[in-house]
Formats: C-alpha cells, structure tokens, sequence
C-alpha cells in the first residue's frame, strides 16, 4: 500500500512538472530587424552603420520608407526629415521598407527590466 501511495505521488509531482514547463515564458525572441548608427539621411532612404556582434565586422544598410513608416525619436512621433546622422535606431523589418524606425539621441541603454535593486551608494 505505501508503494502504490509513493508511486502515485511521483506520478502527480511527474505531471505538475510538466504542466509547469507548459506556462513558463517563452524564450526570448531575437531582434528581427536593423539596428545601428544612422550615417546619412536622404529623402525617403536612411543609410544605418551595423555591427556583427560575434564577429565584430560593420557594414552599411540602406532602408527605405514611405509614407506609411512611423518614426519616433526618443519615443515621441517625428518624421524621416527628423532624423539625424549619429542617432541611434531600431527599425523594423529587416528587409524591404521599414514599418517603424525608433530613434534614440544617444545610446538606449540595456537596463534590467522590473524592480531592479539599485546600485550600492558609494562611500568615502
């Protein structure tokens, strides 16, 4: 009897466990687009600088846009006109004509998400 009672337990914490796995997050998606430096702006076509994270090789990417492209910099609406060489940029997707272009006047910054602890005050 205390046999079948172990044998059942396992199986219930077998199941629990797999159901667990079922609602965790997914993994994280990788960025499907461009990111970079802007180089040049010229009339509807921006010239971004990417980098290879692995490989550190830098190359140039022309993306166009159109009318329909919504541009932001620093999170607030803007135009194609707005941007600026060495702004910072996340545009999407990464071929054809761009549907959003996020410009940032400096670097964005890979903060943690959530209730962070703040960095140790420095003492002297």
């Amino acid at each position: 009897m205390k046999l079948t009672a172990l044998l059942a337990a396992v199986v219930v914490a077998s199941v629990s466990f797999a159901f667990a796995a079922d609602d965790a997050k997914p993994a994280h998606k990788p960025f499907d687009g461009v990111r970079g430096k802007i180089t040049k702006v010229d009339g509807a076509s921006i010239t971004v600088s990417t980098m290879n994270r692995e490989t550190k090789e830098t190359k140039d990417v022309v993306v166009a846009t159109d009318d329909k492209t919504v541009v932001k910099i620093d999170g607030k609406e803007a135009k194609v006109a707005d941007l600026k060489a060495d702004m910072f940029v996340k545009i999407t997707p990464a071929t054809g004509t761009a549907a959003t272009v996020d410009a940032f006047t400096k670097m964005p910054s890979h903060k943690p998400k959530g209730d962070a602890p703040a960095a140790p005050a420095e003492t002297k």
